[in-house]
């Protein structure tokens, strides 16, 4: 809706105007809400630095901040790309970027059921074996020697917008897993609020992170360069998440006497 409303509605204020508008709407709606509380009236305070202290409930928090980047570096930068690449406009690349939302909004209720009912790790190194391969055909990178064609731009979006959710969903499951197994099983609804809090941050600040240093590099690197380089560097994150996942399951069989997860007890 943006594309359309800087290229033929009111120009480029008016696609922050509706989103605003409609967002103060929804404030207005929730004032008229009556709150609910359901929370105990006591809770270990002391348990929310359990969770900011643990480096296992942190790394697992990176990495669906790392996955966010993935998400958000391409968009500063794709509008002049396709302009320049496909002699395509605004609303085309809007569009593109459709398909990359559409694709989570689909994916997101069967991924969840699998994740569900199946192993959360397997999900998450699942994702980091491809998403670098595919963030680097974006572009593409140069050094593949493949042609760009809305095709392929628009299929590597969709599958983007199902595997950087598959990255991402398992983690707040892994952050519960993993405190409950440094902290005798137990999850307090102080920690659980924790968690929850941190799980969220990791969005924006991944958001923040892949905006920030795309709109930088942009001044200096072209954009198949660009996105093909923070493919290539999320390889890194992937082998990290193996290294996670492994030593992980060492600890858990240290704990409980065997490397299944705590969610499958």
């Amino acid at each position: 809706s943006s594309g359309i409303n800087a290229e033929y509605g009111g120009g480029y204020s008016l696609s922050f105007w509706v989103p605003g508008l409609i967002i103060v709407c929804c404030v207005l709606i929730e004032l008229t809400v009556p709150p609910v509380n359901t929370l105990p009236e006591k809770s270990e305070s002391n348990d929310s630095m359990k969770v900011y202290k643990d480096p296992w409930v942190m790394l697992a928090a990176w990495h669906c901040a790392a996955c966010q980047i993935l998400l958000y570096f391409h968009l500063p930068t794709m509008a002049p790309f396709v302009e320049r690449a496909l002699g395509e406009s605004v609303v085309w690349t809007g569009l593109a970027l459709l398909v990359n939302t559409s694709t989570i909004i689909i994916s997101a209720p069967p991924l969840g059921w699998l994740i569900d009912r199946f192993n959360p790790y397997f999900f998450v190194m699942l994702s980091a074996v491809i998403l670098p391969f595919l963030y680097m055909f974006i572009g593409p990178i140069p050094i593949f020697h493949v042609a760009t064609t809305k095709l392929q731009v628009m299929l590597v979006l969709a599958l983007l917008g199902f595997f950087v959710p598959m990255g991402c969903t398992p983690i707040l499951l892994i952050m519960f897993d993993v405190y409950k197994l440094r902290n005798g099983g137990e999850l307090s609804i102080s920690a659980s609020n924790t968690i929850v809090s941190v799980y969220c941050s990791c969005f924006p600040l991944g958001a923040c992170i892949g905006s920030f240093s795309a709109g930088i590099l942009s001044l200096y690197v072209p954009f198949e360069w660009s996105t093909g380089g923070i493919g290539l560097l999320f390889i890194v994150q992937s082998v990290l998440s193996f290294i996670y996942c492994w030593k992980l399951a060492e600890l858990k069989k240290r704990s409980t006497g065997e490397g299944k997860p705590l969610l499958e007890e």
